[in-house]
């Protein structure tokens, strides 16, 4: 299977939250932000779930550096196509390309808005009962029919978790802000059952620590199984 080099990078309180049921938590600080950027400016498309696109309307393009040509692709996961077309994802498309990835159980009219925008859709299969998308078939098409090497993914919950659960990260970047949140409505890092065993838990190494700023970056990658291997 063609798969592009899949890098999370995420913010995260010290009990493990990264944002809350109204969108996500400011827990990034300047320098923090910066080195996002300089990582969004390095690989060839930055993926978000359509959550994300809705509570926090992002621009998802490259500031603080003088950008790369081309641009990033910004990709949406989209199953149900609940994308807003006055959204900035969208509203700039002329400028910086966008994939959004959607079910066969979308509506057909709304998609057809979006392609006259200029929006690149997909349509592929859903994986389970939860109608998420098939990860492994988004992965596939990014790779080989928007040749998609590198792959940034900045949330949310549920994309990182689906990819983590499905072992297909290569990469995982953690910024730590030193503080503690509460966890009671909030959006846990990693949000799937908790296991009764840490050997059945998800491995990773930390390959590099480093101090920044109000907390540390811990990047890390997956120790994978012999039978993995």
């Amino acid at each position: 299977m063609g798969k592009p080099e899949v890098i999370i990078n995420v913010a995260s309180s010290l009990d493990g939250i990264i944002g809350s049921e109204e969108g996500a938590l400011s827990l990034s600080t300047e320098e923090d932000w910066i080195r996002v950027h300089e990582l969004r400016n390095s690989v060839d498309a930055i993926l978000i779930g359509i959550n994300t696109v809705i509570s926090d309307d992002p621009l998802l393009n490259v500031r603080y550096t003088e950008t790369k040509s081309p641009h990033p692709f910004r990709v949406v996961l989209d199953s149900k196509c609940r994308i807003h077309l006055d959204s900035k994802i969208i509203q700039d498309q002329h400028r910086f390309p966008t994939i959004i990835f959607v079910s066969h159980k979308s509506s057909e009219e709304k998609r057809s808005k979006l392609q006259r925008l200029g929006v690149k859709v997909e349509l592929i299969e859903e994986r389970d009962e939860r109608n998420f998308l098939d990860m492994r078939t988004v992965l596939k098409v990014l790779n080989t029919k928007y040749f998609v090497n590198r792959v940034l993914v900045e949330g949310g919950s549920t994309i990182i978790t689906q990819l983590l659960k499905n072992q297909l990260v290569d990469v995982l970047h953690i910024f730590y802000r030193f503080v503690f949140v509460g966890n009671k409505g909030g959006k846990n890092l990693y949000d799937d059952l908790l296991v009764q065993d840490v050997p059945n838990a998800l491995m990773f190494e930390a390959v590099e620590i480093t101090k920044l700023d109000e907390g540390i970056l811990v990047t890390l990658t997956p120790i994978k199984n012999i039978d993995d291997k």
